[in-house]
């Protein structure tokens, strides 16, 4: 939960990527760090999750969900969104086996990592050399051998000021000269349509939002404990009556 902004593309040439925004960078005095290294082991392209449900027909054609008959198990209902990344079509194919997708990856990615600064998530411009996509490679901390894939990268400002997210907008903004971004998604709604006011009240409402949810959340935590008390209490009476109290529905 929190504006996030979501982007996607292709580089026209990536070191000169590499130059705007080590040059931005240092306008607006950011840490960066340069990526350049190879990318090598198991890959598990984002192909998306069985659905937990079966969705309507209407969402199927909405969210572009396709189904998959042979994946159909009592854990998945076969249905399955797949996002469009260069390991769509193997994705596919796996699925129609009724195989779930499995492949390996051998690329070399290079690029930057921007820290926009304090409560504001990296802002990365990564691209993998075979392909020149934005690549969003991330290695499984609990096997080192599997590298998960991403068909976006995002960076998450809901946390910062909105001054920052206006900077990372920006900076993406200029970077359009040397991408081609597929895909380009601003939560606050402030990158397309360059207006301050609809960008500060979306941030607001957004924050207002997290406000509320984390105050429900403690309330709910604090019900809980409450009751749980409750249950103590009753049990410890309960004993000298033979009777145990215990949480759960009423039938």
């Amino acid at each position: 939960m929190g504006i996030t902004i979501h982007y996607a593309g292709k580089a026209k040439d990536p070191e000169r990527v590499g130059e705007l925004t080590v040059g931005r960078a240092e306008v607006l005095h950011w840490r960066w760090e340069l990526v350049n290294r190879d990318t090598k082991g198991r890959f598990y392209p984002n192909w998306g999750l069985g659905y937990g449900f079966v969705p309507s027909e209407e969402k199927m054609k909405g969210d572009k969900i396709e189904f998959f008959p042979k994946m159909v198990s009592v854990k998945c209902n076969g249905c399955f969104r797949i996002f469009d990344t260069p390991f769509s079509d193997a994705v596919r194919e796996s699925l129609r086996r009724g195989k779930e997708p499995e492949s390996h990856i051998d690329a070399h990615v290079k690029g930057i990592i921007l820290d926009p600064g304090p409560k504001c998530e990296s802002l990365a411009f990564i691209f993998d050399l075979n392909t020149l996509r934005l690549a969003n490679y991330e290695r499984s901390k609990r096997d080192p051998g599997v590298i998960y894939g991403y068909n976006s990268f995002w960076c998450k400002t809901q946390f910062a000021r909105f001054k920052t997210h206006v900077l990372v907008c920006e900076t993406i903004r200029l970077a359009e000269r040397y991408v081609d971004f597929s895909k380009i998604s601003d939560e606050a709604e402030h990158y397309h349509s360059k207006d301050l006011m609809v960008g500060i009240k979306n941030f607001c409402r957004s924050i207002i939002l997290c406000w509320y949810a984390a105050w429900r959340q403690r309330r709910s935590n604090e019900m809980m404990f409450r009751i749980k008390d409750m249950e103590k209490l009753l049990n410890k009476i309960g004993k000298n009556f033979g009777l145990r109290a215990t949480l759960g529905d009423v039938l």
